[in-house]
């Protein structure tokens, strides 16, 4: 893979980015975890309680899936600052716009690379929801 184009100092500040993206989660999901174990020791009452309590704690576990794949994503990219081939598209090789590594610093792809490969992924799931049916 081609080394990054950034200077020492831009990476600096994309890592900044990274680490305060990646302590914003981290607290939102010690936030929701809290919340969860709060709810846990609430009684229970009317069936309808109960349903609505699983729906909700439901959601909030794939919100944490979600916050946990972003963390994934953002350490993936502290390790690309490591080795020097961070703002380089894993599809491409082209190098990702300045502009939207600061908008979403873990991007690993250009943005049309990454158009093409949520294209690509939208067929895939059509095709296996077809085939489910079938």
């Amino acid at each position: 893979m081609a080394k990054t184009p950034f200077s020492a100092k831009e990476l600096t500040e994309f890592k900044d980015l990274l680490l305060e993206k990646k302590a914003r989660i981290i607290k939102e999901l010690q936030g929701k975890e809290e919340q969860l174990t709060n709810s846990e020791k609430e009684e229970v009452g009317d069936m309808a309680d109960l349903a609505s309590g699983l729906i909700e704690r439901e959601l909030n576990m794939s919100l944490s899936e979600s916050d946990r794949a972003n963390l994934d994503n953002i350490d993936a990219a502290l390790d690309r600052i490591k080795e020097k081939t961070y703002g380089i598209c894993v599809d491409t090789g082209e190098v990702i716009n300045k502009v939207r590594l600061k908008a979403v610093p873990e991007a690993l792809r250009t943005i049309a690379a990454q158009e093409n490969f949520d294209k690509q992924l939208r067929k895939r799931k059509t095709l296996a929801r077809a085939m489910d049916i079938e």
